[in-house]
């Protein structure tokens, strides 16, 4: 649901509605990095978490809150494009499972993409002084604290 005010005979978005447009407009950009350097954004995100250190479908599963089907294609995907590697291991209870490692080009993925998001971050603020940026951060914390609250 759209709300839309009329100030002085211009028609304004609400604050959640713009919030909702900048969202949109995040995720595309995520989406086009994240295809430049050959992932899809759910692959991105999950290969991200690999480089962090969850290594196995069980921690993968909790992490990104993704059903065992779903989370078993994104690896496939991830083996596939050769950005992951499988090794069967063994816990204390000699129970078999399988960890998920990046390789050299998963990381070379994770970094590109990293630094292609710090370089559209800088393009987004670099008109923006510090002073304005912390009180974008700061009135943002307050909405998602508000929010939490309601």
């Amino acid at each position: 649901m759209h709300i839309k005010l009329l100030l002085g005979g211009i028609l304004l978005k609400s604050c959640l509605d713009s919030l909702i447009d900048l969202q949109r407009q995040y995720r595309e950009k995520l989406v086009a990095l994240s295809q430049k350097n050959g992932l899809t954004l759910a692959e991105w995100q999950l290969l991200l978490k690999i480089v962090e250190g969850a290594s196995t479908q069980e921690k993968l599963a909790k992490l990104t809150q993704l059903n065992v089907s779903t989370l078993s294609r994104q690896l496939a995907k991830l083996l596939s494009k050769e950005f992951v590697v499988k090794e069967s291991q063994e816990n204390e209870q000699g129970r078999r499972f399988f960890a998920y490692t990046s390789t050299f080009s998963g990381l070379n993925a994770v970094a590109a993409m990293k630094k292609d998001i710090a370089r559209y971050s800088e393009q987004l603020f670099s008109h923006w002084s510090e002073e304005e940026q912390n009180l974008l951060q700061i009135l943002l914390n307050r909405l998602s604290k508000s929010m939490e609250r309601v």
